[in-house]
């Protein structure tokens, strides 16, 4: 009886058949190992990130050279102080919150205690405790403001006249311009000291990290991946000791799934052990209370597959028909397929 790894199923399939014999499905198991491996990059992100930090450093030698005024198309306002100060206080208070979840999580306390201790929704707890890190909430779109359309008129001035507010300030007004004195000085104030793109490193692929999609860096075959994905994979391994290990047991559990090597699940539990990465650990221990499904499904070729494609293909037939039939065309359609 090939499921996934749900208590509920366990329990049904043991008691409407206990002759039978269990397989974890695959596909799930890789599923879940994709979320522990994704909490894993996201605590290494910072480590990895680390040797940018360097080459960012002579850029500030040369900050005292002319840099170049943005163009209209990519002006962006700035955020004023007061509120950018609210944000990152605000930011601070989540992840302090997020600090206080792992800890109470890390004493035994379920996520519904723990939501009723500290006064958060229990789905709230889930969710971050799944994405090991407090929420950050960031503008998705530019910041608008009345002095956009008066902008480019600005920038032809060049920097000589990002030093005139007031008199930036009347010749706009003549323009129609709706807004006060003070939005023009902030405005040009921006302007002035935009930064020059010019003046930062190429972007590394460190800076561009993002722990889903190397999550299935780590999933995928090697020989599969690109030359760039090998590039990027290797700095991953290179600047983390932890993500360098984290690979070679999830490339290990990969083989062992891939050739059906059941029989080396012992030795991999193992070597999960002797890593001591606490996450990788618990995917570990989890399996462990379903073991002998577990290794049925690493050494049997039983899987969900044909089932999950007969409910994808209800699914397709449903929607295509959604709101202009009801049941019994559904039930024909289904049975009378090729």
């Amino acid at each position: 009886m090939s499921r996934d790894r749900g208590k509920k199923y366990m329990k049904a399939v043991s008691r409407a058949a206990p002759q039978a014999q269990q397989v974890v499905d695959r596909f799930h198991l890789v599923r879940n190992l994709a979320e522990v491996l994704e909490k894993i990059l996201a605590h290494c992100r910072a480590e990895i990130r680390q040797g940018d930090g360097e080459q960012l450093a002579p850029a500030k030698a040369t900050e005292e050279l002319p840099r170049p005024l943005p163009t209209p198309a990519i002006w962006q306002q700035r955020t004023p102080a007061h509120i950018e100060q609210a944000h990152q206080a605000h930011q601070a208070s989540r992840d302090d919150r997020f600090r206080q979840i792992t800890e109470l999580h890390a004493h035994g306390l379920t996520q519904a205690a723990i939501a009723r201790r500290i006064g958060m929704s229990e789905k709230a707890v889930r969710n971050w405790l799944k994405r090991g890190a407090a929420p950050t909430w960031k503008r998705k779109s530019r910041r608008r403001s009345v002095f956009d359309p008066y902008a480019p008129y600005v920038l032809e001035r060049g920097p000589a006249g990002m030093h005139e507010g007031k008199q930036l300030y009347e010749e706009i007004r003549a323009q129609g311009f709706p807004g006060t004195v003070r939005i023009v000085q902030r405005c040009v104030k921006a302007l002035a000291d935009e930064p020059s793109p010019s003046l930062l490193p190429p972007v590394t692929a460190a800076e561009r990290f993002s722990a889903h999609k190397a999550t299935w860096l780590f999933i995928r075959e090697p020989k599969e991946l690109t030359t760039e994905e090998q590039a990027e994979l290797a700095l991953i391994c290179q600047r983390s000791a932890t993500a360098q290990r984290s690979y070679q047991l999830t490339q290990q559990f990969m083989t062992m799934l891939r050739l059906r090597r059941g029989q080396e699940f012992e030795m991999w539990l193992q070597a999960v052990e002797a890593s001591h990465i606490a996450e990788l650990s618990g995917f570990a221990h989890s399996l462990l209370k379903d073991k002998d499904a577990v290794v049925a499904g690493l050494t049997l070729s039983y899987s969900n597959g044909p089932v999950e494609a007969q409910v994808h293909k209800l699914k397709l037939v449903k929607r295509s028909i959604f709101g202009r039939a009801k049941l019994p065309l559904l039930r024909q359609r289904l049975l009378h397929a090729a």
